[in-house]
């Protein structure tokens, strides 16, 4: 590296080096380029001098002042370096010093901005929205589930029962026309013959008039429409009292014990998550308890010698003992106790919960078929009061034989499938009694025997 002499009028604005008799610290704080290159003089004898750790180039513009620790000299000369903490007044390396030019040598933080009170809130609200999300959509899945079940269901029972069976659906038959000897014919029947065309022709044999096409029928928009106004016709019959309701007592108390076991089975499942909650509970407040009353004995002294230290010591070691209790209460016994719980009573309850027959579609049903009974007597009666063709008696009195038949033999299908289900309720009932009770027996001999340890070395009792 090229020197300047002493007396060279470029000396004086020569930048020098900080420490000339340290060739080390030298080397630290001077960056000239390699080589040997000269150093062009600074513009003014004032500005503060460029970083340590490199040099500005000729024509650049002047660099930031330096901290308060770095002292400037107005006559020219290099800025001090800070001092070493120990004030042993040897200068900071450029990794040591505070000030750093630009950002060369700054350090940056990887950890996460600090997060306001809005975004917070915002980031909890929509924690809470997600959670919410998911509860209702796990609980639509659970709810389409079981409708779905309730459709098979009815389905299965249908089939059975032989209520899809055509020779037992009232609604499908065709009214014979009038005969004109008896009933001259309407201008509404008029118009609904032209529009949706005549009744075929009326079989001699049976007097009936020869469905083309039963499936097709009872599959129909229109059929459908017809059934719907004729139940909502027999319920405001009813209401208006000109009809009386069919009751079935023994129906309504065995269909209200298959619903009293669905709503236990579910308060039995909530009662399990309370208690296995509880169990927890209770665990965390002894433990934290204990840990509480074992701090007591703690001491940062030596106990001395005497009988005060040797009782003293004894409490102290008695402590040690209960910790060491509690220790093993909540790494083994809860553990153990909550999954015998599980095992017993919760898993077995919440299967049984989630695949408990969904009857109600089936009821419902049986109520609608109910409804198409008694709606077809109340129109046999009407007819044999006020019936002026004597053909329409006996149309009638088929349609009602058809829709008897076909609620009695559904009934009867239900009615054993309910008496099957209610009955298996005192097995279910033992099965969990003794769930139960193990579950107790367990959790009351694992703390006996955990408990053991600590009934030897009780403390005596104060005088």
């Amino acid at each position: 590296m090229a020197t300047a002499t002493a007396g060279s009028p470029s000396a004086s604005a020569q930048v020098a080096s900080p420490v000339e008799s340290s060739p080390g610290d030298q080397a630290n704080f001077d960056s000239s380029p390699v080589g040997g290159l000269p150093e062009e003089p600074v513009k003014s004898s004032v500005s503060p001098q460029p970083s340590p750790s490199r040099r500005e180039p000729s024509g650049a513009q002047p660099s930031p002042a330096p901290p308060a620790d770095i002292s400037v000299d107005l006559n020219g000369n290099d800025p001090t370096p800070p001092t070493s903490p120990g004030g042993n007044n040897q200068p900071m390396s450029p990794a040591r010093s505070t000030y750093s030019h630009g950002t060369h040598g700054a350090s940056f933080s990887r950890d996460p901005p600090p997060q306001g009170i809005m975004a917070r809130t915002m980031a909890q609200l929509s924690a809470a929205t997600n959670r919410m999300v998911h509860k209702v959509q796990a609980h639509r899945a659970k709810a389409a589930a079981r409708k779905q079940g309730g459709k098979l269901l009815l389905q299965q029972l249908q089939d059975e029962s032989g209520a899809k069976d055509p020779s037992l659906v009232p609604g499908i038959m065709i009214t014979p026309p009038p005969d004109p000897r008896y009933v001259a014919p309407t201008l509404a029947q008029t118009l609904k013959y032209k529009i949706f065309g005549a009744p075929g022709p009326i079989d001699p044999a049976t007097g009936k008039v020869e469905i083309p096409d039963p499936v097709a029928a009872k599959a129909s928009t229109w059929y459908k429409v017809k059934g719907s106004r004729r139940r909502t016709s027999q319920q405001m019959a009813v209401k208006l009292g000109k009809a009386l309701k069919h009751h079935d007592e023994d129906f309504e108390l065995l269909w209200a014990g298959v619903q009293r076991q669905e709503l236990l089975l579910n308060k039995i499942k909530t009662d399990g998550k309370r208690l296995a909650a509880a169990i927890q509970e209770q665990a965390d407040a002894a433990k934290t308890m204990a840990s509480h009353i074992a701090s007591l004995a703690e001491t940062s002294i030596e106990l001395g010698e005497g009988p005060e230290a040797d009782a003293r010591r004894a409490v102290v070691e008695r402590a040690r003992q209960l910790m060491e209790v509690m220790d093993v209460m909540d790494q083994d016994v809860r553990p153990a106790c909550l999954e015998h719980l599980n095992n017993s009573v919760n898993k077995p309850v919440g299967q049984l919960c989630e695949e408990f027959p969904t009857y109600q579609q089936c009821v419902d049903k049986r109520t609608h078929y109910m409804l198409d009974m008694d709606a077809y007597e109340r129109k046999l009666q009407k007819a044999r009061q006020v019936a002026k063709d004597p053909a329409k008696v006996p149309h009638r009195e088929e349609q009602f034989t058809k829709a008897q038949r076909r609620y009695t033999y559904f009934s009867d299908k239900l009615v054993e499938d309910l008496t099957l289900l209610d009955a298996n309720r005192y097995e279910l009932a033992g099965f969990l009694i003794e769930g139960f009770v193990e579950m107790q027996e367990f959790q009351s001999h694992r703390q006996t025997d955990v408990l053991a340890g600590l009934a030897q070395g009780k403390l005596p009792p104060k005088q």
